[in-house]
């Protein structure tokens, strides 16, 4: 415990006080680099959707079919662990070279699944870690950038753009998956080797400061990078290994942050009661995230008997449609509040999938479309108050460890609900009866299965009304004592 006596009071990048002339400067400066972070960003998620999509038909044109899921999983990995990496060394090292770091990493990889991608799958499969590793970037720096140097009383305006951004980039990726594979599939990766010609004017208007005298905390990172690597793979290929050293290095980590001198995050970032309970409401709130959109495939696959490409038409109108919500969302949040605005959010994505299982008994096909709409637009009202209230938890120097966490929070909680429910599904769990009056089979557990989903998020929602004063109390004190 000698080390952990000496801790010093670790403190990330001085954040000038907002309205103070030196804050104006880098409010205009962070508004210039925010739309090209947003391209850069944009072509990310894109590459991601498409890729997730069509890495099936890679493997088969390839002849490496039983090697075609690691196009997706293996840097799906990494972005789960570069998430929570990128957010926290946002509050120690320079955003101008952190960004043009991870420029040129994605650009690199971009080149290479291009130029090498058609004669080896392992191209294609390093081609996307760099570019997981590199686009992430864009996304980690428009936080730091945004909960940094964007006024507080606009923050809530631009997460519900990055909402937005998302999710348009996410439906786009979809569709040019589906049209570039009738051409030639390596054309996606040409497609964000452009972000190269954005580096001069990221190089100008990017803050280059860096915490004084900071050392940073490889070890830990590389400690925290491994537990997100391992429950990744637990929950991706279920197994002893990847269950026994989620919990080896989650143990080592926290062993070594009360014994370290200077952790990156230290025990009393974790004893924060604000923010472990909102930590809990995002966790909880987002566990049926991943499952959504598989659980109504199976719904039109086994009970309305229709295929995958008619059941994703279905729901591309409830995804634009959250993209849409994405850019207005903002405003909203503004003038009815965090509070009303997480509480209305959390209401509808339970009703949402409340509605997807009272829809199955009554064999409409028009209700797989309409069903997901509702929980989309409470998904569209969330994301940017609850990661507002996150930040208003910590102070300003440590907000881009707090945005790390979330990231990590929510990459690991979807994957812990997917894999719960799907393994729920393909088991045919609950099939005997349903309060909605179901069918017996198929349709009774995917109706139990939706109904559990809706549950989980009121209890979020219920959480959230008990919590709320004191985390709002908390931090308000954080921001005063600033």
């Amino acid at each position: 415990m000698e080390a952990a006596n000496e801790r010093e009071k670790i403190v990330g990048v001085p954040i000038p006080e907002e309205g103070s002339q030196e804050f104006e400067k880098m409010n205009r400066m962070a508004k210039k680099a925010i739309p090209l972070i947003l391209l850069i960003f944009t072509f990310g998620i894109l590459e991601q959707q498409a890729f997730g999509m069509i890495f099936v038909n890679i493997g088969q044109q390839l002849g490496a079919t039983n090697l075609a899921p690691l196009i997706t999983s293996i840097p799906g990995i990494i972005l789960g662990i570069v998430c929570v990496v990128y957010g926290a060394l946002g509050d120690f090292v320079s955003l101008k070279k952190m960004t043009l770091l991870g420029v040129i990493i994605f650009v690199i990889g971009s080149i290479i699944g291009f130029g090498f991608g058609p004669s080896s799958i392992w191209a294609v499969v390093i081609a996307r870690v760099l570019q997981s590793a590199g686009g992430q970037v864009a996304g980690s720096v428009f936080l730091v950038l945004v909960s940094k140097y964007i006024a507080k009383e606009n923050r809530v305006i631009y997460y519900g753009i990055f909402v937005a951004v998302f999710r348009f980039s996410a439906a786009l990726g979809v569709v040019a998956a589906g049209y570039i594979t009738k051409i030639d599939w390596r054309w996606l990766f040409a497609v964000p080797i452009i972000s190269v010609l954005f580096i001069p004017s990221l190089a100008r208007n990017l803050p280059d400061e860096r915490a004084e005298g900071a050392n940073i905390d490889w070890l830990g990172f590389i400690l925290i990078g491994a537990f997100a690597g391992a429950m990744t793979m637990f929950f991706t290929d279920m197994n002893a290994f990847w269950a026994i050293s989620s919990v080896v290095t989650l143990v080592l980590f926290f062993v070594y942050i009360n014994k370290a001198k200077n952790p990156f995050i230290t025990p009393e970032f974790l004893k924060n009661p604000a923010l472990i309970a909102t930590m809990s409401v995002i966790f909880i709130g987002y566990f049926f995230s991943y499952t959504l959109n598989a659980g109504v495939n199976a719904i039109g696959l086994n009970v309305f008997g229709i295929d995958s490409a008619q059941v994703s038409l279905l729901l591309v109108g409830s995804i634009l449609l959250a993209a849409v919500l994405g850019f207005v969302c903002g405003p909203v949040v503004k003038k009815i509040g965090r509070s009303a605005a997480i509480i209305m959010a959390l209401s509808f994505m339970g009703l949402g999938l409340l509605a997807i299982a009272f829809a199955i008994p009554h064999g409409k096909v028009w209700a797989l479309a309409l069903a997901p709409c509702i929980y989309y637009f409470g998904t569209s009202f969330f994301y940017s108050p609850i990661v507002d209230t996150a930040t208003l938890t910590v102070t300003p120097e440590e907000s881009g460890r707090v945005l790390g966490v979330n990231d990590l929070v929510q990459a690991i909680t979807g994957s812990v609900g997917v894999a719960v429910f799907g393994g729920m599904m393909s088991s045919g769990v609950m099939s005997g009866s349903s309060v909605v009056g179901s069918a017996e089979g198929a349709a009774s557990t995917y109706a139990n299965i939706f109904l559990i989903g809706g549950a989980i998020i009121l209890v979020a929602l219920v959480i959230f009304i008990v919590t709320r004063k004191m985390i709002y109390t908390h931090g308000e004190k954080i921001q005063q004592s600033k």
